[in-house]
């Protein structure tokens, strides 16, 4: 074994980056000084500097102390020498560990200030002191916490602005427009009402040699961008495109950390989020913003074999199977035809029916059913409001007593699997029901209770969000004001007037005055904003 002497005095100093605030006390240069005088006057040779500067003491995984474990892991370290023991961590659990690793290669642990030696036996108070430590970690975290959400309920984000957006020169935490980035902000949101991917919109971008955002927050701060990459990425457009930011809403406290221990990134329950509107200015109008939304999430176009869509691809739905409905070309016209029809067809196993529709014929009905909503917008608007209203309700009214006998059948279905389980309960006491039987049948009921509870618990939130839900008469009518004439079906005017358009299957018919067969075919055309529209 080494005599002591050949043996390291390592002298370790920590920094956090909340230790900075403290002053000149906690900063390493005092610490260095305080160890090395402790060293001299105690007679302490062949010291070594250990420093971790910026680091919590929460963590236990820093370059500094690492490198003195390895050396007391070698038996190479005498001595361990702190200014305190809140240097060596603040986590009773942590220290208490590394204690017993200091023990086992039999060095020798100083905390200068604190007065603590091993050398002088069992200490009482290092414990007491080392959960102080960890309490004022704890406590800190609480604190700034609160402070983060107080500031995050006034507004004040101290967190990088999204793209499109630059601090204020006199106040960082307000937001202003980016007129250089704002539109391709707006031009992203067009492309997709009039129909285009957003991997055709990233390629055209970086063909284009408009940098992506990452590098448009390097250049505003800066720094070079040589090095960085500038491409644009489906998903980097995705993202933009689903942004609430746009529409001048600010949502903060989405995530936070478990603890003060464990900082592994977590999302918080949606109703702890701070949502302020009209945080900031800004750049597309909500309008916009709800019909991409519409047409990014609840649509996908569908294309068919030549690549055409036409301008309602990705709008129409079969009406009793919910598919979509997709063009169909054939020599003389062109169809839309319900996509499950066509699959289950060549699968010689048929569910659905064909619901074929003329496209042409379609899109004149649609077209013709948007002039006229907008013209009676603009005729009068009391009268246009109070029916859209009246329909909504209606519809609405629909849905809540079919939702509302779901309830009570499910709740009749809880009662009943009570009874059941007590009455299993008293077979199994008695004898008449084994016990391996009645477990099994147990678990099966609870099973069904436990999964009717959530479901119950499901539909009474469908049923109140439907009871508060409201036609957005007030969108519609801004959306009419920015186009106060259609004149042809456009896919950017079908994506910004229709949320979705259902196809019921062909009835024949037939008739007194004619004794051959006449067609109907009835649509259903759902606006935005305002529902069916009749």
């Amino acid at each position: 074994m080494a005599l002591q002497s050949e043996k390291i005095t390592a002298l370790y100093c920590r920094l956090s980056v909340d230790d900075r605030a403290d002053g000149e006390s906690n900063s390493i240069t005092s610490q260095k000084s305080i160890l090395t005088k402790y060293s001299e006057e105690h007679g302490f040779k062949n010291t070594k500097f250990f420093i971790d500067d910026g680091v919590s003491g929460t963590m236990f995984s820093r370059p500094g102390l690492n490198s003195m474990l390895e050396e007391v892991n070698a038996d190479r370290v005498a001595v361990v020498i702190i200014k305190d023991q809140s240097r060596i961590g603040r986590d009773v659990l942590e220290v208490g560990l590394l204690k017993r690793q200091f023990e086992e290669h039999n060095v020798r642990f100083i905390a200068a200030s604190d007065g603590y030696d091993t050398a002088n036996g069992y200490d009482m108070m290092s414990i007491m002191r080392d959960v102080i430590n960890e309490y004022y970690v704890a406590d800190c975290s609480r604190k700034i916490r609160a402070v983060k959400r107080a500031n995050a309920e006034k507004g004040k984000l101290s967190s990088i602005m999204s793209y499109g957006y630059i601090p204020d020169k006199n106040d960082n935490s307000i937001w202003q427009i980016d007129e250089e980035a704002a539109p391709i902000i707006r031009e992203l949101f067009q492309r997709v009402i009039e129909g285009e991917g957003v991997t055709n919109i990233a390629r055209d971008l970086n063909e284009r040699g408009i940098i992506s955002p990452g590098a448009r927050k390097m250049e505003l701060r800066g720094k070079s961008i040589a090095d960085v990459d500038t491409r644009w990425f489906p998903g980097t457009v995705s993202k933009l495109l689903k942004n609430v930011v746009y529409i001048g809403t600010q949502i903060s406290q989405r995530l936070s950390t478990i603890s003060y221990k464990n900082r592994k990134r977590i999302t918080r329950p949606e109703e702890e989020w701070v949502v302020i509107e009209n945080h900031h200015p800004a750049i597309i109008d909500k309008e916009t913003f709800d019909t991409v939304q519409n047409l990014r999430y609840n649509t996908k176009v569908k294309r068919n074999k030549v690549g055409y869509t036409g301008p309602l691809g990705g709008l129409v739905f079969c009406f009793d199977c919910g598919s979509r409905m997709r063009i169909s070309t054939s020599r003389s016209s062109s169809y839309y035809v319900c996509t499950k029809y066509q699959s289950e067809r060549n699968r010689l196993h048929v569910v659905c029916s064909r619901h074929g529709i003329n496209r042409d014929a379609l899109e004149q009905i649609v077209l013709a059913k948007i002039q006229e909503a907008v013209t009676e917008a603009h005729a009068d608007r009391e009268a246009f409001a109070e029916r859209i209203h009246r329909n909504s309700n209606k519809e609405n009214e629909q849905i809540l007593r079919n939702k509302t006998s779901e309830i009570k059948k499910s709740e009749r279905r809880i009662v009943e699997l009570d009874k059941i389980i007590k009455r299993i309960y008293e077979d199994n006491i008695n004898g008449r029901l084994s016990d391996e039987r009645f477990n099994k049948m147990l678990s099966d009921y609870e099973k069904e209770q436990t999964e009717l509870t959530a479901g119950l618990k499901t539909l009474h939130t469908e049923v109140e969000a439907i009871k508060q839900k409201t036609a957005g008469i007030d969108s519609f009518f801004k959306l009419v004001d920015r186009h106060a004439e259609v004149t042809e079906l456009t896919t950017e005017t079908a994506r910004l007037f229709i949320e979705r358009v259902a196809v019921h299957e062909s009835v024949k018919t037939s008739s007194d005055s004619n004794k051959g067969k006449t067609i109907s075919q009835e649509v259903d055309i759902h606006f935005n904003f305002i529902g069916k529209y009749d």
